[in-house]
This record gives C-alpha cells, sequence and structure tokens, in this order.
C-alpha cells in the first residue's frame, strides 16, 4: 500500500487472579466490553482468554484470522507462555511474567549482527515491507526489519532476522508464519535455481 505506518505493539498484564483455575483450566468466558467510541463497537465487541499455542493453533486451522503483527508478537511469545496438562499457579505465572520481561529488555535481541539486534524487544518498531513473493506457494515475504517512513534515520528498527510469510486475500492474511529470514531466502535461490535449470533443459530440447 502507498501509506505505511510504524507498528509498536504494547503488552499488558491483568492482575495475577488468586485462584489459578480462574484463569487456566476453567471454561472460557467472554466478557463484553462496553461498546468503544468512536467505531460504537464495529470492531471490538466481545474478549474471549486463551492461551497463546490455542490461538496460534486456530489461526493456522483458518478458524481465526490473526493478521502479522498479532501473530508475530504471539509466536515470540509462545516460547514462555506454554501449554501445561495441569493449571499453572500463581507462581508458574509469576515465573512466565519474570521470563517475558527478561525478553524485552534483553540486547542483543536476535542471534545475528545486524544492527537491529541492538534494539531492545520493548524498544522495537516495525513497517513490514515486501521482499517478494515466493516461487514455492506465492506467499508474500514481509521484511520486519525497518520502521515506517516518520522514523527513518531515527536510529529506531525492528527484527532482520525473521520474516513473515501470508497470503493477502479479500477476506484477510491467510496462511501466516514467522519464518527466519535466512532460511527463507535460501529457499528461495534455490527455487530460483531449480526454475533455471528447468528453463535450461527446456531451452535444450527445442
Amino acid at each position: 500500500m502507498p501509506k505505511r505506518f510504524t507498528t509498536q505493539m504494547y503488552l499488558y498484564m491483568l492482575p495475577l487472579s488468586a485462584s489459578p483455575a480462574e484463569a487456566v483450566g476453567a471454561p472460557k468466558r467472554q466478557a463484553i466490553i462496553p461498546s468503544p467510541t468512536p467505531d460504537g463497537g464495529i470492531e471490538h465487541t466481545a474478549a474471549t482468554f486463551d492461551s497463546v499455542s490455542a490461538w496460534l493453533a486456530k489461526a493456522r486451522s483458518g478458524a481465526i484470522i490473526l493478521f502479522p503483527p498479532q501473530l508475530y508478537l504471539m509466536t515470540l511469545l509462545a516460547e514462555f507462555l506454554p501449554d501445561t496438562k495441569s493449571p499453572p499457579s500463581v507462581v508458574d505465572f509469576a515465573a512466565q511474567r519474570a521470563a517475558v520481561l527478561v525478553f524485552l529488555a534483553t540486547t542483543p535481541a536476535g542471534r545475528g549482527t545486524h544492527p537491529t539486534a541492538r534494539i531492545a524487544w520493548a524498544d522495537k518498531v516495525m513497517s513490514p515491507t515486501q521482499a517478494f513473493f515466493r516461487r514455492a506457494d506465492k506467499r508474500s515475504v514481509l521484511g520486519l526489519e525497518r520502521p515506517g517512513p516518520e522514523l527513518e534515520g531515527s536510529g529506531r528498527g525492528g527484527d532482520w532476522e525473521r520474516v513473515v510469510l501470508a497470503r493477502f486475500t479479500r477476506q484477510g492474511p491467510r496462511d501466516v508464519e514467522v519464518r527466519w529470514r535466512d532460511e527463507v531466502f535460501s529457499e528461495e535461490r534455490e527455487a530460483e535455481r531449480r526454475e533455471e535449470e528447468e528453463e535450461g533443459r527446456v531451452t535444450g530440447k527445442l
């Protein structure tokens, strides 16, 4: 799209429940939110609480639509908020939160040496930009390292090491996936090489 924006995600932690069963293990409850202003309840109408992995599974199955920023954030948090067979205790929840807070403040924020690795996760901002369409499945490959145009040259940035794959339809993004950048680019180079070899064989036969 011609107009780009910088996205900065916010993470809000609710007060820990005195009873773990109220948070996990009990039937999921919907909380009806008063109609917000100015959209009059068109966009936000209710809230359902579930685990990160449950939302990711629903997105993979097509039961719900998660846009790339939400799926990206949930993918990162899934490492720290795992599903458990038994309801976690308040102590377990507190430990998970502590691990998330350490992660958010950690630098280098990644496994590489790109300048964005020196930006802590809590300070990252990004404006996804399309790098290319994958030959394999025609999904868009979105780079996450750049901020929006209003922050160009500010030293702010996002995540060089990961990309988001998505197929955009009129109903919203589908088949959204977070992948390591080097793996996706390597796969594309290999697909390009195979395509060129096949074209060479066809040309030779002609």
